[in-house]
């Protein structure tokens, strides 16, 4: 599945907005309260034609078959897995948002024996990150360093957590080659020298048939992308940013550095000022 584009209207900060996708990665930034992640959520939602939900109209044209999107949100949810499920069939106010619920289901399902095709480059990437591989024993995820000892999710660094998160997805099929995958903030708690791998990852994603968003506020994402992608990659790089009235529009281009709405840049080239002057009279 392919989504194309999307229509929204009057719901929360979206007024009246339509965006066209890549069919590959699309980058989406902006400054907070731009919608960036509500714009995944939307797009997250079940298909059924055309959809009414709530006080907003959407439209989502998509090519292919319908398979509901992987969600992965910025906060870590498999370290809680263990009851996390049974509890959340058990009370009708559960307080945890549905794609947090949706991202701890799916994890918990079983893995494969043989690694999947489209993980054959990916996996080796994710366990020199991690330094392990992803084990599910118990309702509970441990990371198994090379000499088999087994580190808890709980004790485990944020960051290996969400590349271990990754792997595991790949390794249930969850990921594969028709998935929408949506991944708000995916440098959050990454070590910076992994930002180039994780593109790479991203990459090789998108090249195996897996139509990628990520709402980012990184520059080094948006510039590693921006600087590997291949002629061949389909990749575009949305703006999300507020007219004079307070209305969130959308710009998007190829380049990220050809955006004209780009926070991300006006902060780095503000950085880079401010280092130049501090020098200058060195």
């Amino acid at each position: 599945m392919v989504i194309n584009q999307v229509e929204i209207q009057n719901f929360t900060v979206f007024q009246n907005i339509k965006i066209e996708f890549a069919k590959g990665v699309n980058v989406l930034i902006g400054e907070n309260g731009t919608g960036k992640t509500h714009l995944l959520k939307i797009l997250n939602e079940e298909k059924t034609g055309q959809l009414t939900f709530f006080d907003y109209l959407k439209d989502v044209t998509f090519d292919g078959n319908y398979k509901k999107p992987i969600f992965i949100p910025a906060k870590d949810m498999l370290t809680h897995s263990k009851g996390f499920i049974a509890m959340s069939e058990k009370f009708s106010q559960f307080p945890f948002d549905k794609t947090l619920i949706d991202i701890v289901r799916i994890s918990q399902e079983w893995q494969l024996k043989e690694i999947p095709n489209i993980a054959q480059n990916i996996l080796p990437k994710l366990e020199t990150m991690m330094g392990g591989k992803i084990v599910y024993e118990n309702e509970e995820f441990y990371i198994e360093r090379e000499d088999r000892k087994k580190i808890p999710f709980s004790m485990e660094a944020e960051g290996f957590k969400k590349i271990g998160l990754i792997w595991q997805l790949l390794m249930t099929e969850n990921i594969t080659k028709g998935t929408v995958l949506l991944w708000d903030e995916p440098e959050s708690n990454i070590n910076p020298k992994f930002i180039p791998m994780l593109v790479e990852i991203v990459l090789e994603l998108s090249r195996n048939g897996v139509q990628v968003f990520l709402a980012t506020h990184s520059y080094f994402i948006a510039k590693y992308l921006e600087i590997r992608k291949k002629e061949s990659d389909d990749m575009l790089f949305h703006s999300l940013y507020k007219s004079q009235n307070d209305e969130v529009l959308c710009e998007s281009n190829k380049k990220f550095s050809d955006l004209k709405n780009n926070t991300i840049m006006e902060a780095f080239e503000q950085l880079l000022d401010e280092v130049y002057e501090m020098n200058k009279g060195e």
